[in-house]
Formats: structure tokens, C-alpha cells, sequence
């Protein structure tokens, strides 16, 4: 099955969950935004009918060289891309907060627990959805709250249905510069969905630029012989270092993720700022893993 009739598919599901939230909040009685054990079923009966994309591994680079470190221009890769097309494609991933992309994140974050009862794939809001305290942000003395699936930094204001609509809509906002910076270095983003939504929970947990330089890095990792999740951890690791001139640079740059090294600080951990970053990084890369396998189990059963 090709990957356009997968992920329209996904965007239904994402479509079929928020009517069966309706359904289920109808039945149950209104729940207070407090309630930390709202599950949603994110499946039908006729799920077992679908039949998921086969996961094939990326397409190699064709790159003689590593990306350059430095302002020279990367090189445009050959095939042609339709930012037009990929955003029709992609958009459908994060089109509510109960879509494929929104999942991926809010497990990545802790907010969202998926799981797989009697061939139905169930979506359970955790206590963090209803509020809690950004642990990285109190690295610097800030103390913010996150709400929703996503980190929201507080810009819902406590509005549970805010902070999903905001999510949702945030993540799409970046969509177009992530998949063209996926494409710029070779990653065809209509063919590798754990990039993409790496990229996208990248844009969610941290500053701008490390989300744009996440491709670079994730080219240098599979480059390097790294597959699969092992690449997408360390190329997310690798993004938080950043030179004077805002460049990625492994050699000269500087890890930049300070929130999490604060929490390590906070911890005691005994590691160096890499094995820091990378826990956390492999921990989230991990989680939206586990998401796309669970939707690839329920959609062959």
C-alpha cells in the first residue's frame, strides 16, 4: 500500500478518534479537565481491515560527502519535491490533537499513553495532560506549566481544549520549513515518517534552530552506519551543538540544551553532557517509535 493511501487513512483515524472522544465523554457524564483517566478509542472494528505501509528503510544519501560545517550552500538533491504535495501529504499527521503526529508527541512527552486491548488501539490522557510543572525550564529558573498533549509553555493558560487546538496548529505551522529542510539534505520527508515526526517533536521540546539542524545530523548518522532509532537519537543529540555563528558543529559547537542538563545537574547523574542529552533524546526517539509500531500492529490485524 503506498504511503499517501496510508497516512490518509491516519488522518481518518485521527477524525474517527475525536468523534469516539465525543461518544465517550457523552456516555460517561462531562468530565472535569482535571480527570487524568479520559481513554479515548482510536480504532473501529473495521481497523483490522486495514492494511499498513511497509516499512522500508530509508533511501541512502547519495551524498559523496558529509554536510558541510561551515556557510558553504548544501547540496540540492537531484529528484524533484512538491512542498505543495508533501504538506498535503504530511499535514494530516497533525491535523488534531488525536492525529498519528500529535500522539507521537504527546507520548514523547509523557502525556499520552498508547495501547493495544482486544485488537483496539486506546489513547489515555496521563495526569502531566492536565498540567505540569516544564522540568527544563526550571534549569533557568522559570517555572511553567505545560498543558495538552504537546509542551505548550503555558500559552493555553490552563484551557485543556486550548492547549490541544494550539498544539495542533503549531505543529502544522512548522510543518512546511521541516519538510523542506528534510528535503534540502537528501531525506525524501514523503518517505521516512520517523524523521518527520522527530523533526516535529524537536520543534516542540526545543529552540527553533535545533530542529532545523536535526536533518543535517540525522544525514551525518546514517552516513556514519547508524540505523533506525540508534540515528534518530544520536542526530537528535547532535543537534544541540551549535557554534558561534549558528552553525551545527560536533567539533567546535556547544550543547546548547541546557534545560536538560539542568535536570541532570538536579539529578546527580554521574554523565558527561552527551550522555545526558542523548538519554532524553533516545527516551523520546524510543516512544514515538513504540507509537508508529503499535498503529502498524493494530492496522494488520
Amino acid at each position: 500500500m503506498s504511503y499517501l493511501i496510508w497516512l490518509s487513512r491516519v488522518a481518518l483515524l485521527g477524525l474517527a478518534a475525536t468523534a469516539a472522544s465525543a461518544i465517550l465523554l457523552f456516555s460517561t457524564g462531562a468530565k472535569e479537565e482535571s480527570d487524568s483517566n479520559q481513554v479515548i478509542a482510536l480504532t473501529q472494528e473495521n481497523i483490522q481491515t486495514w492494511k499498513s505501509r511497509v516499512a522500508q528503510p530509508p533511501t541512502p544519501i547519495t551524498q559523496t560527502s558529509s554536510p558541510k560545517q561551515s556557510g558553504d550552500e548544501k547540496k540540492v538533491p537531484e529528484r524533484s519535491f512538491d512542498l505543495n504535495q508533501s504538506l498535503s501529504l504530511n499535514a494530516s499527521l497533525f491535523a488534531t490533537h488525536t492525529s498519528l503526529g500529535m500522539v507521537a508527541i504527546g507520548v514523547a512527552e509523557g502525556n499520552y499513553r498508547l495501547f493495544i486491548e482486544n485488537n483496539t488501539l486506546y489513547l489515555e490522557q496521563t495526569a502531566g495532560y492536565f498540567g505540569h510543572t516544564d522540568p527544563g525550564n526550571l534549569s533557568w529558573g522559570e517555572v511553567v506549566t505545560n498543558y495538552g498533549p504537546c509542551s505548550d509553555q503555558g500559552r493555553s493558560g490552563g484551557n485543556i481544549a486550548k492547549a490541544e487546538q494550539m498544539c495542533s496548529q503549531r505543529a502544522l505551522g512548522g510543518l512546511s520549513r521541516q519538510l523542506l529542510d528534510l528535503n534540502t539534505v537528501g531525506i525524501d520527508p514523503n518517505a521516512d515518517i520517523e524523521a518527520v515526526l522527530n523533526t516535529a517533536d524537536l520543534y516542540n521540546q526545543a529552540r527553533l534552530i535545533h530542529s532545523r539542524k536535526f536533518p543535517e545530523a540525522l544525514v551525518l548518522a546514517r552516513q556514519g552506519g547508524k540505523t533506525g532509532v540508534e540515528a534518530i537519537a544520536w542526530a537528535r543529540t547532535a543537534s544541540f551543538y551549535i557554534n558561534e555563528y549558528k552553525e551545527f558543529d560536533l567539533q567546535q559547537g556547544e550543547n546548547k540544551a541546557s534545560g536538560l542538563i539542568g535536570i541532570c545537574a538536579r539529578e546527580n547523574l554521574a554523565i558527561t553532557e552527551w550522555q545526558c542529552v542523548y538519554k532524553d533524546q533516545l527516551r523520546r526517539a524510543q516512544a514515538i517509535a513504540s507509537v508508529l509500531d503499535k498503529y502498524r500492529q493494530i492496522s494488520v490485524n
